[in-house]
């Protein structure tokens, strides 16, 4: 078994995927943007800010050089385009769009005859399996955020239960949906990370007949757990984007309800509502996008991690936490059902209950003691479901599906 994997810019779970078909002696080669090796690593080594710890993290020294394949000119064009058109490149193209349709047409071109198949992901693999299909290799799809259609479904109804809530969510256009449909159409097989995201493929028509799923796994082996108990105030920590899909405004309402003594709502990540949105909610600090190492930092002195998202495929940030020893409270629309136990290591609520979420903190606020037990049951949850069992498992959940050549 031969496989060429393709990312436009590389992420935890294509990097462990990469590295997966690595070690099973599959891997042709990872298509991918711009990275901190070869010739760019002393490069990155000087970059400043954000921009050189983002090139710094994409690092994969576990797949041979010579095995991954660096394509900088759309993610360049694409970089270059957000600072001279922030709104885009068209009303109904992002320069996202750009980034992830230029990567999937330049792979296309360059695929090699004498693979058996090729592992793309979502919005970056029409034209890459169209290829395939003439060249008769398989094509695998990793559906990493859940079906579109799944995602409107839940938009829509919380549209419908509190109308009054600020709508930063916008439908994707239709070219972008119908490019998903063939994208899903073309799939020999789809990979996805949570039943949440199986039950979104409900939603796309026809239903795909070959699904797997395989949840990401936990840096657990990668870091270490917190040691020292929170101090002072009661610290609830939140990131993500700040806006609907990821349930913030509900937690808003859940944090408002209960108005606590000496606690605090953290909210790291970047802002999609309204700038004034959080001014009518008390202790609350908004730290606006953070870097990886300084989150994790922030985990430390934080006593619940909450992810109340109301449509996502998995959230990695959940094993994140658990890996660094909090306790999660996530929603059933989420992966955290694939790590979580509820009561155990944290809790999974239904999503768009604002009332279960309150009474969850409040749990955690008045069982400060307990709630640390159950951040150390999260780390040793996160220890049995590292990046390398999500590795394992891939190779052997696809190989039942990519025929004799996959051993």
């Amino acid at each position: 078994m031969k496989i060429t994997i393709s990312h436009p810019h590389g992420n935890p779970n294509s990097f462990h995927a990469a590295e997966a078909f690595a070690e099973a002696g599959w891997l042709r080669s990872f298509e991918r943007g711009l990275t901190g090796n070869g010739l760019l690593a002393g490069m990155t080594n000087k970059l400043p800010g954000k921009a050189g710890d983002r090139l710094r993290s994409r690092r994969l020294a576990s797949v041979a050089s010579e095995q991954q394949r660096q394509h900088f000119s759309w993610e360049t064009i694409s970089r270059l385009g957000k600072k001279v058109k922030p709104s885009g490149f068209s009303s109904q193209i992002n320069w996202n769009d750009v980034l992830f349709c230029g990567h999937d047409l330049q792979v296309s071109r360059q695929l090699r005859p004498d693979i058996d198949s090729v592992y793309a992901y979502e919005d970056a693999a029409c034209r890459t399996f169209a290829t395939a299909k003439r060249i008769n290799a398989l094509a695998v799809y990793e559906l990493p955020l859940g079906y579109f259609g799944g995602v409107a479904h839940e938009i829509q109804r919380a549209q419908h239960d509190r109308p009054y809530l600020p709508m930063d969510f916008k439908a994707e256009p239709d070219w972008k949906q119908q490019r998903k449909n063939s994208e899903l159409s073309l799939a020999d097989l789809v990979v996805i990370p949570s039943e949440w995201a199986r039950d979104s493929l409900n939603f796309s028509k026809p239903i795909p007949a070959k699904v797997v799923k395989v949840p990401y796994g936990t840096p657990a082996g990668e870091m270490p757990a917190r040691t020292k108990r929170p101090e002072g105030p009661f610290r609830v920590l939140f990131a993500g984007q700040i806006g609907v899909r990821k349930g913030v405004p509900l937690l808003l309402e859940a944090w408002k309800s209960l108005g606590l003594r000496r606690a605090r709502l953290l909210l790291a990540g970047s802002m999609a509502l309204d700038e004034g949105y959080l001014s009518d909610y008390q202790d609350i600090r908004y730290l606006g996008p953070i870097p990886r190492r300084h989150l994790f930092e922030l985990m430390k002195s934080t006593d619940l991690f909450v992810f109340p998202s109301l449509a996502d495929g998995f959230g990695l940030v959940i094993g994140e936490a658990m890996a660094m020893g909090l306790p999660v409270l996530t929603t059933t629309n989420t992966g955290g059902p694939e790590l979580i136990t509820n009561g155990r290591e944290g809790w999974c609520v239904p999503a768009h209950d604002a009332d279960a979420l309150a009474e969850r903190i409040q749990w955690g606020y008045m069982n400060r003691d307990k709630l640390w037990e159950m951040g150390m049951a999260a780390r040793s949850r996160a220890e049995q479901w590292t990046w390398s069992h999500y590795r394992q498992m891939l190779i052997r959940e696809i190989s039942t599906h990519l025929g004799n050549g996959a051993h």
